[in-house]
């Protein structure tokens, strides 16, 4: 039939470090879903602000996939000093 491989048991060390990282993976994929539902409404704010270059910039950073949501927010609020 088949053979029955035995693995040794994970230590402490590796479990905490793999609880680490998918913590980690799990912030980054929040920030990442943050941005894409914030980044339409300060784009927006930006407009109403007469920003239309800087919109226009981050649209078409955005849009190219030049940056990740997350960085046109950060770009976004930095040039606009919010």
């Amino acid at each position: 039939m088949g053979t029955v491989v035995q693995f040794p048991p994970r230590s402490v060390d590796a479990a905490d470090r793999a609880e680490a990282i998918l913590a980690k993976l799990g912030e980054l994929y929040r920030r990442r879903t943050k941005a894409k539902e914030d980044l339409p409404v300060v784009l927006a704010q930006l407009v109403g602000a007469g920003e239309t270059d800087l919109v226009l910039e981050a649209v078409r950073l955005w849009g190219s996939g030049e940056m990740e949501p997350e960085e046109v927010l950060e770009l976004c609020q930095s040039r606009a000093g919010c």
